[in-house]
């Protein structure tokens, strides 16, 4: 919880500073997800599903720049038991995500740019559901990390006032507190922001 608070006081430093920078965007974006839960049993079939982000973002910097996001998100993730005939699991977080990402422009111009960027993201549960039918050992809502930790990596494209985000997110964190099982959390992300100033 410690770490996760020095990320969000590092986005809020950077966006107090902003001013400062002659190259500073900020608005709100949103976009689609693309979420699978993995987990390390080999008989535990995973399950890719789809879900809605917003949030906003501040772009600090032109050809190089960094970038902080605040993120609404909704992390899902579906199982099932090669071993238990009618077996399903489903878990769904809603989270607080805070990427922090260091990026740099490949080409373009004022009007438009390619950019690829990399960082990590603090992932925070504000809410936790877990529904379990027909599967040996139960994993409640409990048994789910709150803070967990992530790293993405992408690119993404600038037309005038638009910005569109394409982006992998690779779970470092195990979100599972039962002993002998490891849950980890990876994504697509496809987002579109607006930049306001």
């Amino acid at each position: 919880m410690k770490k996760f608070l020095l990320v969000i006081l590092v986005a809020l430093l950077g966006t107090a500073a902003m001013a400062q920078i002659p190259y500073f965007s900020i608005g709100p974006k949103a976009g689609a997800t693309f979420s699978k839960i993995t987990s390390d049993q080999d008989q535990i079939k995973e399950e890719m599903k789809n879900s809605l982000h917003f949030g906003a973002f501040v772009r600090l910097g032109n050809k190089i720049y960094v970038q902080p996001e605040v993120l609404f998100m909704n992390r899902k993730g579906e199982f099932s038991s090669d071993n238990i005939a009618g077996s399903s699991k489903s878990i769904h977080l809603k989270t607080l995500d805070i990427p922090v990402l260091l990026g740099g422009k490949i080409f373009g111009s004022e009007v438009f740019n390619v950019r690829v960027m990399a960082g990590p993201v603090a992932s925070l549960a504000l809410n936790k559901d877990v529904s379990t039918e027909n599967w040996g050992t139960v994993v409640t809502e409990d048994d789910i990390r709150t803070a967990n930790w992530g790293l993405q990596f992408g690119a993404g494209v600038d037309l005038l006032m638009f910005t569109l985000d394409l982006r992998y997110e690779y779970g470092i964190s195990n979100f599972s507190k039962e002993e002998g099982l490891t849950l980890k959390n990876n994504m697509f992300l496809v987002s579109l922001g607006w930049k306001i100033l």
